[in-house]
């Protein structure tokens, strides 16, 4: 399956849609940019209500998803 580009824009869109809250679009650009947007497929279904309905829980920040992926990633590299 291929994956079609999104502009920075329109990821922020996609999340917000899910009920992701952005406070700061700018940074949450930067970290899409720098992670891509698909670093949070792994550590979504930690922040998802109901992984049927692929939305959010009421309230969850972006910068709590990117925080659990730092956490993983520094766990990640002292473990190897």
């Amino acid at each position: 399956m291929n994956k079609i580009f999104k502009t920075l824009e329109e990821q922020i869109d996609i999340l917000k849609s899910k009920g992701l809250v952005i406070e700061d679009e700018e940074k949450a650009k930067e970290v899409l940019l720098k992670e891509n947007y698909f670093f949070i497929n792994g550590y979504r279904h930690i922040f998802l209500d109901n992984p049927k309905n692929n939305k959010f829980i009421t309230g969850t920040t972006f910068e709590e998803l990117y925080s659990m992926f730092v956490f993983d990633r520094g766990i990640r590299n002292i473990m190897f």
